[in-house]
């Protein structure tokens, strides 16, 4: 079974294709101390409607990733893969998981908007938790800047957000900024990847398929939880 699910892994990974490059994110890009105060309590409360619905919202920009970007669904394919084999919840990094990550980390996120410092942090935290991925996997910015793009026509079109115009325009900039600092933070933790040491990279490469996979993701959740520890 071992060598199975080895040779399939393996065929999947090789049927990735290339992502065609995709127009930056655009918006009013800016930061997070710049915004005001009725503009942090249109995000407030915005959200406090959007929450109820965030699931399904954050499954439908996933879904559209997917299509969007090739990479990320043989990414998330391999994740629930791996999850159906190992049985370990906790460090799953399947879709579903990231669905409900992605509404504790916009909670995390809006407690910190008077907090520039932490608020920075965090989103790095995340962009270079994925930088892990890059090997292999193919990960790249492109797909932070489509992510972005599917993020900002969702959720600023969503009925919760568009009550106040201000409020569609505070998400479209906190979403902006969001990108920009997810791609910051996983660029930033690739270059420091491809300068490590050549020992590092040769006991990599003597990883099985799946194990390289399930070390990839495990490591990715323990990132994640270390970043944003659940209360």
């Amino acid at each position: 079974m071992h060598s199975v699910l080895g040779r399939f892994l393996s065929s999947v990974a090789q049927s990735v294709v290339r992502l065609n490059t995709n127009p930056k994110v655009t918006g009013n890009l800016g930061t997070i101390s710049s915004l005001t105060f009725s503009q942090k309590q249109a995000l407030t409360l915005s959200w406090r409607l959007l929450k109820p619905q965030a699931n399904a919202c954050f499954r439908k920009i996933f879904l559209e990733l997917e299509i969007a970007s090739p990479k990320v669904k043989q990414i998330f394919y391999k994740a629930a893969l791996v999850d159906a084999f190992n049985k370990d919840e906790d460090n799953s990094a399947t879709m579903e998981v990231h669905i409900k990550l992605t509404t504790k980390f916009i909670d995390d996120l809006l407690s910190t908007l008077d907090d520039e410092n932490e608020f920075v942090k965090k989103i790095h935290g995340i962009g270079s938790a994925h930088a892990i991925l890059a090997k292999g996997s193919n990960f790249s910015s492109d797909i932070w800047e489509r992510l972005g793009e599917i993020a900002m026509e969702r959720v600023c079109s969503h009925e919760a957000v568009t009550k106040t115009r201000e409020a569609s325009r505070t998400w479209r900039t906190l979403i902006a900024i969001l990108i920009d600092e997810l791609r910051g933070g996983f660029e930033g933790e690739l270059r420091q990847h491809r300068k490590s040491s050549s020992t590092d990279q040769i006991e990599v490469a003597k990883i099985d398929d799946e194990e390289e996979l399930h070390a990839k993701l495990q490591q990715l959740r323990m990132d994640y939880n270390q970043t944003f520890p659940y209360s």
